[in-house]
């Protein structure tokens, strides 16, 4: 298993809840693939017994962790939560934001966070879409690719369909 060096964030347990130390700063990743003329979105189907948004799809996403950049922790969430190696994939990204194309301060949103997004888009013409692995099924019921097409047929959490229309916009200026 791939290592990586943050330390998760502790938790404390009061009154039933579970309440987490954090930077209150999350990632998100928009993973495209191109294959075979087509575009797919890499999503995930949130398990029925997280807290957040049980049984809706959304993208890989999490919050950051101590003593890790936003770069860092974006890598780890996708590797968590899919089993894709984000470093491996090189040969085959034709795009990929060192920056978060999207920035969300809104403070009515999902408990305040910061939210940043980022987009990486990989062509696939050689190998096909990737195999995707659930890594932890407390967080994860199960992992798609989505042709953009069928996008609408998902039931999106945290506004995810808006980040996606978004970064198709940004890739589209490119």
């Amino acid at each position: 298993m791939k290592k990586f060096n943050n330390r998760p964030n502790p938790e404390h347990h009061i009154n039933g809840k579970t309440i987490w130390e954090s930077r209150s700063v999350a990632v998100v990743g928009v993973v495209l693939g191109i294959w075979e003329s087509n575009v797919y979105v890499l999503l995930e189907k949130r398990s029925d017994i997280i807290m957040d948004s049980p049984g809706k799809w959304c993208l890989p996403c999490g919050y950051l962790d101590w003593d890790e950049t936003a770069q860092e922790g974006l890598k780890r969430e996708i590797y968590e939560e899919t089993g894709l190696d984000i470093d491996t994939m090189e040969d085959d990204m034709v795009f990929e934001n060192k920056q978060p194309f999207l920035v969300n301060t809104d403070p009515s949103e999902n408990r305040q966070n910061i939210t940043l997004s980022y987009i990486n888009a990989f062509d696939f013409f050689k190998t096909g879409l990737p195999e995707l692995k659930i890594m932890d099924l407390n967080e994860t019921s199960e992992l798609r690719w989505v042709s953009i097409e069928y996008l609408s047929n998902f039931d999106l959490a945290f506004n995810h369909q808006n980040t996606i229309s978004k970064a198709l916009a940004v890739l589209e200026e490119q």
